[in-house]
This record gives structure tokens, C-alpha cells and sequence, in this order.
């Protein structure tokens, strides 16, 4: 830098502004005491030039006038003296020996300084904002190098660091989140933190801890139990040039000498890695404090002591006396001293014990003390000031009696709020886990809550939904709870303690009644948005201690590395001479992008998760440093970062602090010394499509194609215009389920184009379209002529089933027995919808030794039935824009259950002596519900002899049901897709084939999904899980599967991680097979290219709004090669039934199900009614 004059130059040396010892001036703090921050080095002489100054080698205060009008008009000068006349800091300076460079060496105040604390409190704000400008721009310049400041040769040469770093700190936010440092337990924490971490068993824990899980959980015990304050997390630590620290906060450039304390919030964000055991980690936390009961809630108005209902009534200590005396009791003079017993109930009951005393619930139980010491509840008293204000008024008469008090029941339990999917997962981790002495209750949505004494006392944990949680938020009227009358119930026999049986009040929720040790809330990054339900409610209930649990604390921190490591590999399935690179399609080029040198900016998105992030620190956590002044992680953590130049000095550091000050966390490095997972392969398999599908894509590219050229691409009516985002986003999700299968009763509008191809062709010669345009223009009509001509490809529209080639049908009785036109004379191949073939399978397992005939007049008369029942129905028609909601499970559901339930019943009630259940049960089941199977040499004989099922029309259900059919009897798979749709045709074929399945979708009851989870987990007979993504993608432990096929590829890279993580967690022992399923030259394999090309950014934006893919889409292309595949895919149509009987396999048969658990054990098949699909449920059926 350099200065236009020499302040030297111009100072007068005889003014006493200028001093020879820069400690003379009373009115400034001794330098000795201050911050030596660094040294400026400034150029004032041009080479040659000198002044009288250099002869002097003592430092002095930099000459700066004290009066405004007589600064220097430098900034640099300027700046300074004003932070020199307002306390800010203080500057010498000297000329080194060729009187060129000025040195000036700048001293920080610190703010805690004895000597000038009553001075810096008496600045102004306008003072305070220009020094803290100021002071950024000139702490900018200081070099904190200890030559410079000693002022050696040569000056000009040193690269020092600065005392606001100029490196640049471009770290994103997941960066951040990964460096945080593993938690380490303190040499000086709490015993019970200790004994944790050096492994000691923890009570009512029946599972093993690895060493990370011991350390996450001592850290945790001592965040809630320890008293002492920790380190300031808006402070830095930094180091004088003299090698003394300080703590300097950059938000407001405060220097301290003391280090900054605050109090520390009881609570955090639980935030391990996916799949490492959170929910053990909590188990123990909540075991390991089974004891200890919640204090009362501060107060700084009232006192609130602990009372239990014993020593309220009838001791005569001063609290009791008080408190009975408050809430109006009459006072009685004959109270009775207590006897030991008594004295200690009260004492068991209101203080936190070294043990719980339901660990001695064995030997207890059979004494009198069980039931007082159940009875003798803690409570306190709350009195709510700003409630009666509200109520009578600020104006209230003295006359007007005080407003009766809450009774808050101390409870030791913890609240644990889940999502709906996962309470079942919790319920069996509580199983798995813990002794069965530990007293859990899940709340089913239609239970009712018991009253809140109950509550307080009868259990360890409570696990609800947050559904039913944001519904106990609907009822409270705290001021209810104020106007409860007092218990007067009467003690029990031979004791004073009161048996309470008061109800209560109903229309408030008993959870605003107890004052809860503990709420922990799984996948609690619902709590950083600000109008989630949670957190209002959760800032009226009374709770001492606040658990997040969460491997993804906002969207952009991932718990997803442990395990990442893949072998990558690419399958082209069928090879083609398509099989090449996706450039080979013209599509973007897969060049990665050059990363820029320069700062990163954060924008928008970075913002979102820092509020957050803010949200859940502030609002639910509420640590006291943020909870008091709501604006502080704003000010000091967020505005800092979201600077339009960049983020300022130090403010990353701040969030790595603030991270640290409330996360628990684990690197994966650290993680990996005590597990390792098993290895994980993921395979994109590329594949083409069948003949018809591939007609039906290229019709719905048509319609795309023409839209562009006729709309010209702009305006209102184009596809791709920004006011038409929800009707892209269904064309996306067609052409996706057209590349599985799909159907359309309009064909696409296949007819409206060919009829109006000539006004096409005439509007685009009239605008004189470009030549690739009328390209385009004409390769659209001709593939929408092709499908149009095709008799069988319309045939094949008029129902959504994905068809299966046949082979060896007598042709009548195909036509009998086929739906629709699919019997036209001029097809190639016998095609029928898997449904059908089922039900002419069962009809001939039913009458093995049926004539022809007969059979075909069975297959006619089922025709008909389904005709009549069409036309009774109104018509729907069905535009392919909703695929979602094609298909959806039946709704008699239960009532099949039920029914079969019925059936055991009278089974068992009516079997023969020496009969077993078994027995009777299955023979029951094969009578009802399924014709008994018939001898093999009937089969033989019967018109279906010598029938086979060959693949079908989707190319992607034909991979699934060969990987099926390979893998299921060795491994379970599971099934990802974002389409319900393509899940039910997956279920259609793999009933088809005989494999055993489940769903879990979200047309299914969250009772049944949990019973789904339950069987696959846990029954062998169910090999396959048909997920629909959206729902099961969090939450879910499935280790039992080894296998996972994603139907179509995951836009959103971490909700394709989180799906995998399913099965890839801890207690996987097999390795991961991963493969997703991509059709060639489309948008599919589109996705997975600019997926790879957009790996470098932080933030994934939404498919129709990237470039690359909307690109893709807005200039579409046809594909002309069908899929090459080998027909590999085939059975015996009565012979795979058979087989699966002739193993004899307990799990493959209907005996091997017990009907009283048949609610999750239950396969879904088709059932066709014409213009929609139903699905009817089968139970416990060999396949």
C-alpha cells in the first residue's frame, strides 16, 4: 500500500500530539495491556526521498489529529484515527532505515479491559457500525509476522499471514459438517459419563455397544448432566505477535482477554452416520438415566419445590406449608412427624437415584411399598403470571383470588416422537435391544393416553408418531389444567399416601401435564422448518432435556460416506450397436466442469439450510445462547457467510463451532476402526426396449415433438414453458413409465395426430421452420402413423397389464380366454395379461380333467361377466398423467384377513382326533381358498399340457423376474421405484412366476406397512420387498436383504444412497449388489450422464429446471433399434405351480403360515376390471 504523504513529514515534533513514548498519554490504555494484532507496511517516499524521522529509531503514535477536519484525507489514516479517538485500538509507527516504508504497528483494546470498560460502553451505534468497518478494513492490511513487527530487513519481502485471513476458505457446509472433529469424552466428566464410555453394562440393555456408539453416548450423558459452561462458539481464538491469546469475535470485532463462557444447552442433534445405530445409541442414553427425574422449570418469579403427594398432604416442611398455603389450603396444626418409612417414599420419589428402583420391581412387587411408591408421584406447583394476566386483565382486583396452580408431574420417562413409518421399526428395535423389564409404550394412533400421573410413572420411554403428536397438539387449553380441583382422594389402607384416581381434564392432552425428562425426535430435521407443528407445540410442553435425531441434518449434510466405497461398474445387457456411450445419442458431452479458483459465494441454498440449521438450535433445541436473542445465530453465524463478495474471516470457523457446540457426530475414518461394512457394487444396467414399448415411447415423443414445432417453442401452449411446470413434470413421469410399461386408452393421441398431419406439415411451410425442425416435424407423423397402422400395438392400449408371450395355447382356448383384441388374427405371438393367465391356472388346478370345451366356455362366460360389469360402471378415461394413481390395494383388505382368520377358527374347532392344527389348517386353506392341487398325471392330461409362459413386453420386468427367479431362493431383494404403477406390474409378474412378495407403497395402511417390514425381516418365505421410494427410502432397517434394484435411475443422489442403506447398515453381513435399470438413448440414461456431471455441486437442482436434461428434453429423439434380448424368461404354465407344492416346503406352503400373524403375510395380484385396475389380496397361497 501506499500513502500520497508521509504523516511524519507533516507532523510537528515539537506538538504534543506527537510523543517519543507511546505509553504517555494517560487517556489510552498502556500497550502492554493491549492485542499486538501486527504491522502495517505502507510505501511514503519514492525512491530517493527522505525526512528528518528516519534518523529516529524509537517507535511513536502514529500522528493522527484529533479533530476530524484535521485527518488526513488517506483512508487509511483516516480509518485509523478514528478508531484511535473511539478506543478501538491503538498505533505507533517508525520509518525503516531508507525512509521509505512507514511501519505502523496496530494494538487491539480488548473489550474486558478494567481500565476502559465504562468508555466503550458509552459508544453510540453509529460508532460502533463505522468502527466495525473500519476495523475490517484495516485488520485486512496487518501482517501478524514477528520480523515485520521487529521491523527487520527487508521489509518489503515477507509473506506473512494476515490477521484476517486472505485464504480462502471454500469449504460448502456438507464440507464443514465432514471435518467435524469425533466426539471425545472429557478427562473430568460425570461418573455415570465414565462408567458408559469404559464399557460398563448399562441397565435393562440387552445389546452389545460397539466402542464409537459408548463414546457417542457418554458425550450425550455429560452434554445433559454436566454444569459447567462451555467455550463461546461466536469467539475465535487468536494469538498475539507476542504469543499471548485472546478471543476475538468476528461478527463484531470484540477482542476479549477471558475466555468467553455461556451456559450449555441439555440436548443436540444426534447425527451419526446412516446405518450405525442411532437408535441403540438412544436406547442407552434413556436406559442408562432410568433414575433420574427432571427438575422443576426455572423460575426467576416463583419457587417451585419438589412435592410428592405424601409430604404435601401431611409433613409440616416449610415448602409444603408454603405451597399449601399458596394454593388455598386451610392450614391445620395437627400434621404428625413422619415415620421412616414415609420420609423415605418421599425421598425415592423426589430425588434422582444412583439406580432405578424398578430394578428392584421383582422383590418390591410383593410388598405394600410397590403400589405407595407407584402412587407417590413428584409433582410441583407452576403458576403461570402472564396466564392470570391474561385472564382478569392487568387491572385485576385485589379482591380477585390468584389463579389456581398447574400440578407438573416430574417424569423420568423420555417422549420419543418418530415418523408414522418408522414407529413399528421402533417398537422391534425396543424388542431387540432391551430386556423386557423395561417398561416401553408405543401409542398405536387409536390409543388413548392415560392420565398424566400414569404417564409420568409407568414407563421408561413412549414412543408416538408425529401425526398423533401434532393431533395431542390440538387440545391445549392450559388454562384448563389452572382450574382442576385439588386432589381429595383418600389414602391408602394403612398408609398416608394418597390413591389417587382423578381423571383429569379430557380436552387437554396429559402431555402438557408432565414435566418430561427427556423428547427425542427421530429424522428430526423436520424441526429446522419454521412452521413445522412440532415446534410450537414443543415450546408448550415442559421439557428438560432435547434429543435431534437425524443422519441428515438439512439437505445438504449427509450422513451417507460410511460405506461408500463401490465397485462402479456398467452393464450393457443386451448388446446392440447402440450400446456405446450416451454421446453416441447426442446428448451433452460428459466433460467435467471447470471448478472456479475463486471464492465461493453462498447463495440462496446455503441460506435456506443455515435458517435451518438456526431453526432447530433456536427454536427447539433452545440453547440458551441463541433461545434469549433470537437474532444472534442470524447476526453472527449466517449474515457473515452470506456475504455477496464471499463469506468474511473466520465465519466458517464460527459454523464449525456452533456445529460442533450442539452435533455429535463420528468421522468415518474413526467409525471405520471399530466396524467395517460389507462391500457395496453398483451396476447400471443398460437395456433397450421390446417392440411395443418401444412404439409407445416413440408416440409419446411425437407428441412432444409436435408440440414444440407447432407452439414454436414459446408462448403459453409450449410444453417447456416456465407457467407450465406441473404439466412438464407429468410428461417426465409418462415418458418414465413408458419406459417400464404403460398404456394409454387415448394411444397417445396417436389418431388426432395422423388426422391433422397435413395442418402440421402446412403451418410449418408457412412459417418456414428450419430444415432439422421439419425434420423432426416428419419423423414425429411417421411414428405416430406407424403406431396408429398397428392393430396389435392399439389392442395392447386398451389395458394397462404388461402382456406375456404364450406358447402352445390351443387357439381357441386363447381366444376364449384373452382379454380384448389381443386374439387378432393378424398377430404374431400369443400375448395375455398375467392375471389372466393366473386365473386360468387356478381354474385348471380346480378341474385338472376339464374338456376343452368346457374350458373355453368358462373362458367366454369370464369374458362376458367383465363386459357387463364395465358397462354398469361409468367409463373413466384415463389420460397418462397420474400414473401414480392407476392402481391402489384393494379396500377388503381387512376384511380378507378376517375371513381367514375365520376359517383357522373352524378349522381348529372342527379337526378329527389325533388331527394336527397344521394339518387341518392347510387343508382348510387348500379347500377354500385355493383348489387342493392335483396329481401330476392329471396335470398332464389337461388341456394346459405343454403351456408356456415366455417374457413380456417390458424389458425391465423381464430383468427383475430373471434376477428373481436366479437370486430370491439364496437372497432377498428389494425393489426401489418412484411409480406405484410400475411396482404393481412387478407384483403381477412375480405372482405370475410363483415368488413370494410383500409391498410397502402408500396406498397401504401404516398398521400393514409395519407388519410388512415385520414378515421380510423375519420370515424366510417373503424373498422379495416392493418399496415405493418416496416412503421407504428413510428410516427402514432391512439387513436381511442383500440384493437392490432400483426400477428406474434416482435423480437425487442421496435419496438413492439413503435407499440403499436399507440394507447396507450395520448388521449387513453379505455384500450389496446394487443395479439400476436404464433404457438407452433416453432421458434415463441422460440422468445418469448429467448426474455424473453435476457430482461437483453441493446442491442438485431440480430435473426440468437443469440445463442439461431440460435440454435433452426439449429436442427429442426417436429410438429405431428394438432390444436384442434372448428370450431366456420361461415356464411351464401348470408346471411351476406344481413344482412349488412338490418341494414341500414349510415356508412355501399354506400350513407353514400362521393365520392369527396372516395380516402381514400377503401377496397382491391383479384383477382386472376393465378401466381400472383393483387389487385383490391372496393369502398364504403356494405361488
Amino acid at each position: 500500500m501506499q500513502l500520497a504523504n508521509c504523516p511524519l513529514c507533516r507532523s510537528d515534533h515539537t506538538k504534543t500530539e506527537q510523543v517519543a513514548d507511546a505509553n504517555d498519554d494517560s487517556n489510552f490504555p498502556a500497550l502492554e495491556d493491549l492485542l499486538a494484532a501486527g504491522t502495517i507496511t505502507v510505501i511514503v517516499h519514492s525512491k530517493g526521498v527522505s525526512c528528518s524521522a528516519t534518523d529516529n529509531n524509537s517507535w511513536r503514535l502514529l500522528p493522527v489529529a484529533r479533530e476530524p477536519s484535521k485527518r488526513p484525507q488517506d483512508p487509511l489514516l483516516w480509518g485509523i484515527g478514528f478508531l484511535v479517538d473511539n478506543l478501538f485500538l491503538r498505533a505507533t509507527c517508525k520509518l525503516d532505515r531508507s525512509g521509505q516504508v512507514l511501519l505502523i504497528r496496530v494494538y487491539l483494546i480488548p473489550h474486558d479491559l478494567p481500565s476502559v470498560q465504562e468508555r466503550l460502553r458509552c459508544r453510540n451505534a453509529v460508532v460502533i457500525k463505522e468502527g466495525r468497518r473500519y476495523l475490517h478494513s484495516t485488520l485486512s492490511l496487518v501482517s501478524r509476522s514477528p520480523r515485520l513487527w521487529s521491523a527487520e530487513e527487508p521489509i518489503l519481502s515477507w509473506e506473512s499471514n494476515h490477521f484476517l485471513p486472505r485464504k480462502l476458505d471454500n469449504r460448502t457446509m456438507a464440507e464443514i459438517y465432514s471435518d467435524l472433529d469425533s466426539p471425545v469424552v472429557p478427562p473430568r466428566c460425570v461418573p455415570l459419563a465414565r462408567d458408559v464410555a469404559e464399557g460398563k453394562p448399562v441397565w435393562g440393555l440387552r445389546s452389545h455397544l460397539y466402542s464409537y456408539q459408548r463414546r457417542s453416548v457418554a458425550v450425550m450423558i455429560e452434554k445433559e448432566l454436566s454444569p459447567l459452561p462451555v467455550l463461546d462458539p461466536l469467539y475465535v481464538a487468536v494469538t498475539s505477535v507476542r504469543g499471548e491469546q485472546y478471543y476475538f469475535q468476528p461478527s463484531t470485532m470484540t477482542i476479549l482477554r477471558e475466555t468467553p463462557m455461556v451456559a450449555p444447552g441439555r440436548g443436540g442433534i444426534l447425527c451419526e452416520e446412516l446405518g450405525t445405530g442411532k437408535t441403540i445409541m438412544i436406547l442407552a442414553l434413556i436406559l442408562s438415566t432410568a433414575a433420574q427425574i427432571p427438575q422443576p422449570e426455572e423460575s426467576v418469579v416463583d419457587s417451585r419445590p419438589v412435592l410428592t403427594p405424601l409430604a404435601y398432604r401431611h409433613f409440616a416442611l416449610p415448602e409444603c406449608t408454603a405451597a399449601r398455603t399458596r394454593a388455598g389450603q386451610e392450614p391445620s396444626e395437627v400434621y404428625g412427624i413422619p415415620s421412616l418409612v414415609e420420609i423415605l417414599l418421599h425421598s425415592i420419589s423426589s430425588r434422582s437415584q444412583a439406580s432405578s428402583w424398578c430394578e428392584y420391581e421383582n422383590s418390591l412387587e410383593g410388598t405394600n411399598l410397590w403400589p405407595l411408591l407407584h402412587s407417590n408421584v413428584p409433582f410441583y406447583h407452576h403458576y403461570d403470571l402472564n396466564l392470570a394476566a391474561e385472564i382478569f386483565g392487568s387491572s385485576r382486583p385485589r379482591s380477585q383470588p390468584e389463579l389456581g396452580p398447574r400440578v407438573m408431574y416430574l417424569s423420568a420417562a423420555t417422549l420419543i416422537v418418530v415418523p408414522l413409518t418408522l414407529l413399528g421399526q421402533w417398537d422391534r428395535e425396543i424388542q431387540k435391544h432391551c430386556h423386557s423389564k423395561v417398561r416401553a409404550f408405543i401409542v398405536r394412533q387409536r390409543d388413548v393416553l392415560p392420565a398424566a400421573r400414569i404417564l409420568a410413572t409407568e414407563y421408561d420411554l413412549i414412543v408416538m408418531s408425529d401425526v398423533r403428536f401434532r393431533r395431542e397438539s390440538r387440545n391445549k387449553k392450559v388454562s384448563r389444567l389452572h382450574a382442576l380441583r385439588q386432589c381429595a382422594c383418600s389414602c391408602f389402607e394403612g398408609s398416608r399416601v394418597p390413591n389417587c384416581q382423578c381423571p383429569g381434564d379430557a380436552q387437554v392432552t396429559p402431555l402438557l401435564q408432565v414435566r418430561w425428562k427427556r423428547l427425542v425426535v427421530d429424522e428430526g430435521h423436520i424441526s429446522g422448518n419454521v412452521s413445522a407443528t412440532i415446534n410450537y407445540f414443543v415450546k408448550q410442553l415442559s421439557i428438560e432435556r432435547k434429543w435431534i435425531v437425524t443422519g441428515t441434518p438439512t439437505s445438504n449434510m449427509l450422513g451417507l460416506s460410511l460405506g461408500r466405497t463401490t465397485e462402479g461398474q456398467e452393464t450393457d445387457l443386451y448388446g446392440s450397436p447402440n450400446s456405446g456411450s450416451i454421446s453416441d445419442c447426442n446428448t451433452p458431452e460428459r466433460t467435467p466442469p471447470s471448478m472456479d479458483s475463486g471464492i465461493r459465494i453462498w447463495g440462496r441454498y446455503d441460506s435456506d439450510n443455515l435458517r435451518k440449521l438456526g431453526t432447530m438450535i433456536t427454536d427447539f433445541l433452545a440453547i440458551p445462547q441463541f433461545h434469549t436473542d433470537r437474532k444472534s445465530f442470524g447476526v453472527h453465524v449466517s449474515s457473515p457467510l452470506c456475504v455477496r463478495q464471499g463469506p468474511r474471516p473466520f465465519s466458517t470457523n464460527i459454523l464449525s463451532q456452533v456445529m460442533r457446540m450442539v452435533m455429535i457426530r463420528h468421522r468415518v475414518e474413526d467409525l471405520e476402526k471399530d466396524i467395517v461394512l460389507p462391500p457395496m457394487k453398483h451396476e447400471i444396467v443398460y437395456m433397450g426396449l421390446s417392440e411395443y414399448a418401444l412404439k409407445s415411447y416413440n408416440a409419446m415423443q411425437a407428441g412432444i415433438a409436435i408440440n414444440a414445432i407447432d407452439s414454436e417453442r414459446q408462448g403459453p401452449d409450449y410444453m417447456f414453458h416456465s407457467t407450465r411446470a406441473k404439466e412438464l413434470q407429468n410428461a417426465i413421469d409418462n415418458l418414465s413409465q413408458g419406459m417400464f410399461w404403460s398404456a394409454s386408452n387415448i394411444l397417445y393421441n396417436v389418431d388426432q395426430i395422423c388426422e391433422e398431419a397435413q395442418s402440421f406439415r402446412a403451418r410449418a411451410l408457412q412459417r418456414q421452420i428450419p430444415k432439422e425442425e421439419y425434420e423432426l416435424l416428419e419423423g414425429a407423423l411417421s411414428h405416430a402413423a406407424t403406431a396408429a397402422n398397428d392393430t396389435l400395438w392399439r389392442a395392447i392400449q386398451r389395458h394397462e397389464d404388461v402382456p406375456f408371450k404364450v406358447t402352445g395355447l390351443n387357439s381357441s382356448i386363447y381366444e376364449a380366454w384373452t382379454r380384448g383384441d389381443l386374439k387378432t388374427k393378424s398377430r404374431e405371438v400369443d400375448l395375455m395379461h398375467s392375471n389372466r393367465l393366473v386365473e386360468l391356472r387356478n381354474f385348471v388346478y380346480a378341474r385338472p380333467l376339464i374338456s376343452p370345451q368346457n374350458l373355453i366356455c368358462e373362458g367366454i362366460q369370464l369374458n362376458a361377466e367383465e363386459a357387463r360389469r364395465l358397462k354398469q360402471e361409468p367409463s373413466q378415461r384415463r389420460e397418462v398423467t397420474h400414473a401414480g394413481t392407476v392402481k391402489s390395494v384393494t379396500d377388503v383388505f381387512k376384511e380378507e384377513i378376517e375371513t381367514s382368520k375365520r376359517k383357522a377358527k373352524l378349522a381348529r374347532s372342527s379337526r378329527a382326533p389325533g388331527q394336527t392344527e397344521d394339518s387341518v389348517e392347510s387343508g382348510c386353506l387348500a379347500s377354500e381358498s385355493q383348489p387342493c392341487p392335483p396329481n401330476l398325471q392329471l396335470l398332464q392330461s389337461s388341456p394346459l399340457s405343454g403351456v408356456r409362459v415366455g417374457p413380456s413386453l417390458s424389458t425391465k420386468l423381464n430383468y427383475i423376474l430373471t434376477e428373481a427367479i436366479q437370486y430370491s431362493a439364496d437372497e432377498k431383494i428389494l425393489i426401489f421405484s418412484k411409480s406405484p404403477l410400475t411396482l404393481a406390474h412387478v407384483a403381477e409378474g412375480l405372482t405370475l412366476f410363483g415368488i413370494k412378495y410383500l409391498r410397502y407403497t402408500c396406498d397401504m395402511q401404516p398398521a400393514l406397512r409395519e407388519h410388512a417390514v415385520m414378515t421380510f425381516e423375519s420370515s424366510d418365505c417373503y424373498r422379495l420387498f416392493l418399496i415405493e421410494l418416496k416412503l421407504g427410502a428413510r428410516g427402514l432397517n432391512l439387513v436381511s436383504a442383500s440384493r437392490v434394484i432400483f426400477c428406474e435411475p434416482v435423480w437425487h443422489p442421496d435419496v438413492e444412497s439413503q435407499a440403499i442403506k436399507r440394507a447396507h447398515r450395520i448388521g449387513q453381513l453379505n455384500r450389496i449388489i446394487v443395479k439400476t435399470l436404464v433404457i438407452r438413448c433416453t432421458a434415463e440414461e441422460a440422468m445418469i450422464d448429467r448426474r455424473q456431471y453435476l457430482s461437483y455441486r453441493e446442491q442438485m437442482p431440480k430435473m426440468t429446471t437443469e440445463s442439461g436434461m431440460r435440454q435433452f428434453m426439449e429436442n427429442p429423439r426417436f429410438l429405431n433399434l428394438v432390444s436384442c434380448e434372448p428370450e431366456q424368461l420361461s415356464m411351464l404354465l401348470i408346471d411351476a405351480r406344481a413344482s412349488g407344492l412338490i418341494r414341500g416346503s414349510e415356508n412355501d406352503s399354506a400350513a407353514g403360515v400362521d393365520v392369527e400373524r396372516l395380516e402381514p403375510a400377503c401377496i397382491y395380484e391383479g384383477q382386472c376390471d376393465g378401466s381400472s385396475k383393483q387389487k385383490r389380496v391372496k393369502f398364504a397361497e403356494n405361488n
